[in-house]
């Protein structure tokens, strides 16, 4: 175990200001592949989708916050949850101001485990814009194996773009 300076918890109403301040920065939805929100109602229905994602055990986000302040770090979201395959998918946004400053680890690693205690699960995808390098690293940092290109794999409009395949294997931990 390591001394984390987040903590994550799971998504509320209480998280609004947090997801309308990653979720209308237009810097991080480019990599997010979805338009900027525009107002807290729409951050809330957002968080009403979340919660529904995790009644229904199709997923779960979490939220990161200082562990001394309780500053809202980012989020990081299991979802596609697939009881059969035991596999999921993962997508995380640290805000700006935390970036490139160790926080991103700490929410992967401490994702990890909790996701390996609370869920079934055998394996992780991740999907990684091809010139987001900094994600790439930290996928691999955390574990996660490259497994390829993507092609033609996120709509934007009329255009088409590929994404580098990750995948973190559960059982590679033993």
């Amino acid at each position: 175990l390591f001394d984390s300076r987040i903590i994550l918890e799971e998504i509320s109403g209480d998280d609004v200001n947090g997801v309308f301040e990653c979720y209308s920065n237009q810097e991080i939805m480019e990599y997010f592949g979805v338009n900027p929100i525009e107002n807290k109602d729409e951050a809330l229905i957002i968080i009403k989708r979340n919660i529904a994602m995790k009644e229904e055990q199709t997923g779960v986000r979490y939220i990161a916050k200082l562990k001394e302040t309780s500053g809202f770090v980012g989020l990081i979201t299991m979802k596609r949850y697939n009881s059969i395959h035991f596999r999921a998918e993962i997508d995380y946004i640290v805000l700006p101001k935390y970036q490139r400053k160790g926080f991103a680890s700490e929410m992967m690693n401490l994702f990890l485990m909790q996701v390996s205690e609370s869920w079934e699960l055998k394996r992780l995808s991740a999907y990684v814009d091809l010139v987001n390098q900094p994600s790439c690293k930290l996928l691999e940092k955390s574990g996660f194996k490259k497994e390829g290109i993507l092609r033609s794999w996120v709509c934007d409009g009329d255009s088409f773009s590929d994404v580098y395949s990750y995948s973190f294997i559960f059982s590679d931990l033993k």
